[in-house]
This record gives structure tokens, sequence and C-alpha cells, in this order.
């Protein structure tokens, strides 16, 4: 029989929220009200150097080489001036309006409400810990209808710094009042969710839909999220 948890955390970028679908229905909304389509031969086209540059800049914020403006901005100001645009006001504009669109959109993963529902009805508390930037992850919290479930969301700019830093763990769980032995982490990044959550004593779910090898060592693996229902 599992351990009894007093406390689940949980991050939600592509765990609840679902990033592909929900970001390329943002960038095709920004893609068509910027006229991108002067510039790029496709939106996929557009669309695919978005995710590569996005992607690497958030690697480099989550591991402090670059900050939050830094990041909210290059990669606009990047993606353009691969098609000959040097403007930087520009860049700013479309970072922002992205910003206020993405969390608009509110597709979640498959099994997300189920699993809350089960977990809430249960009397578990629950609380959110994640990278994202304090402005959108509130709004696509309340939009796609998570807010009841969480008592709580440690965005890394509250605690100062971001996951897998223990800091960010460490600062979650004092204003949980809860011991990390007490608790449980699940996510679905290996590295910024379960390597981090277990550096500082917390057992993990991997939520793992892809069924991708980690040498992180999660205290269980799951490949849906109804299955944590199975642990909890």
């Amino acid at each position: 029989m599992s351990k009894r948890y007093s406390y689940l955390f949980f991050d939600l970028d592509s765990t609840f929220w679902d990033v592909p679908t929900n970001q390329r229905a943002a960038q095709e909304a920004l893609y068509d009200e910027c006229q991108m389509g002067r510039y790029f031969d496709s939106f996929d086209a557009y669309f695919s150097r978005f995710v590569e540059i996005n992607s690497k800049l958030w690697a480099d914020y989550r591991d402090g080489i670059v900050a939050r403006e830094q990041l909210r901005n290059d990669r606009f100001a990047r993606l353009l001036q691969e098609v000959g645009i040097h403007d930087r006001d520009y860049a700013v504009f479309m970072s922002n309006r992205y910003l206020q669109l993405t969390p608009t959109f509110n597709n979640l993963v498959e099994g997300s409400i189920e699993t809350l529902d089960y977990l809430y009805g249960k009397g578990y508390p629950m609380a959110l810990i994640t990278n994202g930037f304090n402005e959108v992850q509130f709004d696509k919290v309340k939009l796609a209808g998570l807010e009841k479930y969480f008592v709580r969301i440690t965005t890394s700019e509250y605690a100062g710094v971001n996951k897998p830093a223990p800091g960010i763990f460490e600062y979650a769980l004092r204003k949980a009042g809860v011991k990390a032995e007490e608790s449980i982490m699940i996510g679905d990044d290996p590295y910024s969710d379960i390597y981090g959550a277990s550096n500082v004593g917390l057992d993990t779910i991997f939520f793992n839909p892809k069924g991708i090898d980690t040498d992180t060592r999660p205290t269980y693996t799951v490949r849906k999220l109804i299955e944590i229902t199975g642990i909890l």
C-alpha cells in the first residue's frame, strides 16, 4: 500500500496545461494578427523556429543564464531577425501580445479534471510549483477552471529561483507549512520537477506520457494522469 501524504505539489505546464496545443493556438492567433505571413513561407515555418528558439531560452532561464525579461523579448527579437527585421520595439510588442493571448487557450492534458476531482474529493491540500511568469500562470489556472483545486501557486518569481534549484521547493514547503517527507511532487519534467524535488527529500511522481528514459529515479512513474489515483 502506498504512503499517505499530507500535501501534494504539482507542476502546471505539460502536467495539466497542454503546452503544445495551447502554444500553437496562441501563436496562430499572433501570426495572423501581426501578419507574419509577409515574412515567413508558412505558419509551420514560423512556428517551428519559434519553438526551437523558445525552448533554448527557457532552458537558459531555468539554469539562470538569462533573465526573465531577456527570455520574454529575445525569443521574438531572434525570430524576427531571422527574416531581416531588426525592430526591438516590435519584438517587445509581440512578446506582450503573446503573453496576453496564451492563457486564453486552455486545453488540458487528458485526465486532468478527473484526477484533480478525485484528489480534491480525498481532501488533499494541493499547490502548484511553476517556473512560468506570474501574470500568465495565474490567468492560465483561472481560465482553465483549475483555481478551486489549488490552495497556493508558487512561481519562480515569488521564490526568487527556478526549478530545479532547491530554493523554490523549500520556499513552497515553508509556505505550505509541511515537511518534505510528508509531501510529494508530481510533474512531467525529469530534471526540473523530479530531480529538483528529490534533492530536497520530496517523494516524486514522474508523469511520463511519452515513456522517455530518465536516470532521475522518481518514486513512482505514470503514463496517464488518472493513474495517479491508484497511488494516492
